[in-house]
């Protein structure tokens, strides 16, 4: 059987890594506006980030790290959702 994501665990990771982006942000003092001047982008996208609603590519990691002056080390520095490795794919089940 084919293997698909696990959206609950890839919604908890989305929500864990845009809180985490937020503190990033506010520590560097910076508005979402200034944000996302830096990052090239518009301020819906970096609220949509936060928020853990916007499943961004992996290339956008270099956006943000960039527009934070940070590693993308950094950037993926905070605990992740419990299982996410373990549980991240399932088994698709077949409809009958």
């Amino acid at each position: 059987m084919p293997k698909v994501i696990n959206e609950g665990i890839k919604k908890d990771f989305l929500i864990k890594f845009g809180k985490h982006i937020k503190q990033l942000r506010e520590k560097h003092n910076l508005s979402q506006l200034e944000f996302a001047n830096k990052c090239n982008t518009n301020i819906r996208k970096v609220g949509r980030t936060e928020r853990g609603v916007y499943d961004f590519k992996i290339s956008s990691l270099i956006v943000l790290s960039s527009g934070l002056g940070v590693s993308i080390g950094k950037l993926l520095d905070f605990e992740f959702p419990e299982g996410l490795i373990e549980n991240f794919w399932i088994e698709e089940q077949e409809n009958y």
